[in-house]
């Protein structure tokens, strides 16, 4: 009877943690927390920089597209959903959606989707209208705007800015299409 006592004591003892263990893993917890909230900053930050980086990208790509083609391509921005896409006028002067030769898919991209958290706080088209919108490009490059038709309006005279939850802009200027991140 009393080695039963013994052997129930024994394995009280064995279940539990003693104070010492427990301090440190609350010690070693707030060791890996305090390292890892910097990186998680630096997620977000390296979100915003990729999203930048892809819209500049497709403004690029539209310019190019344009003066290879001859016919006017241009970044649609849609702010309530945050979607940009390459779109394009056919040879019918009809706005319609450009697909990648390599994936047969849209040239488009769901900021929140493919960057969580980032998002598009406000587009200024180079015709001085700001809301949803397209800057088109024409066989020169040269940033310009377009009727709901789809047709020639005029030469853009001010800057085209998308402006992102990270506060940077990207900025279009007119006449020469030159582009700047601030």
């Amino acid at each position: 009877m009393i080695q039963k006592d013994y052997k129930s004591k024994l394995r009280f003892k064995q279940s539990g943690f003693t104070l010492l263990e427990l301090m440190i893993v609350v010690v070693i917890m707030g060791i890996i927390s305090v390292s890892v909230l910097p990186a998680m900053s630096n997620i977000t930050t390296m979100r915003e920089g990729a999203a930048r980086d892809d819209l500049v990208r497709m403004i690029e790509v539209a310019k190019g597209r344009s003066v290879a083609s001859g016919m006017p391509y241009g970044l649609e921005v849609n702010l309530s959903t945050h979607v940009v896409r390459l779109v394009q006028i056919n040879s019918l002067g009809e706005t319609e959606i450009t697909y990648d030769p390599l994936t047969n898919g849209e040239r488009s991209v769901d900021l929140p989707t493919v960057y969580p958290g980032v998002t598009i706080l406000s587009m200024i088209n180079g015709d001085g209208d700001s809301g949803s919108g397209t800057i088109w490009f024409d066989y020169e490059a040269t940033p310009h705007t377009r009727s709901e038709s789809g047709s020639f309006a005029s030469l853009n005279t001010e800057t085209a800015t998308i402006t992102l939850s990270s506060r940077e802009q990207i900025i279009v200027y007119p006449y020469s299409g030159a582009m700047e991140v601030q």
